[in-house]
């Protein structure tokens, strides 16, 4: 069984990093700055231009998600933020994804038995380890 860090980190963060590219291409910002920006290739910024990556989740219906995205994208605009912020801001969308079960029927695509289970781990609060 795959982790939900693991469906994440193919499915969430692409598509997190898609809505930023996109919005920034839009404002006209070179592909090789945005690569920069978000600590990817310039070939992976054109993929998620022209949506050949990061769509295996669609946050086409989460406005809350999207606009979380534009507030990345405006702070690398004006550049205001530095790739290790823009890096912390994207993980704290990802853990909102998860908290917030819209990763949930991804996942139970890729694995169905899942579903049966009653999953709920991404919703749960962290269990106190130390």
């Amino acid at each position: 069984m795959q982790t939900p860090y693991e469906i994440a980190s193919k499915s969430v963060i692409p598509a997190i990093r898609g809505i930023v590219a996109r919005s920034l291409i839009e404002r006209n910002m070179k592909q090789s700055d945005i690569a920069e920006s978000l600590g990817i290739t310039q070939p992976a910024v054109s993929k998620y231009f022209s949506e050949k990556r990061g769509k295996a989740i669609d946050f086409g219906r989460r406005g809350d998600v999207k606009k979380m995205a534009e507030v990345v994208a405006d702070g690398i605009a004006s550049r205001e933020l530095t790739t290790v912020q823009v890096t912390n801001l994207i993980k704290n969308i990802c853990d909102y994804v998860m908290r917030s079960g819209y990763m949930c029927e991804l996942h139970y695509e890729i694995e169905p038995e899942i579903k049966d289970l009653n999953c709920k781990i991404c919703m749960e609060p962290e269990p106190n380890l130390a």
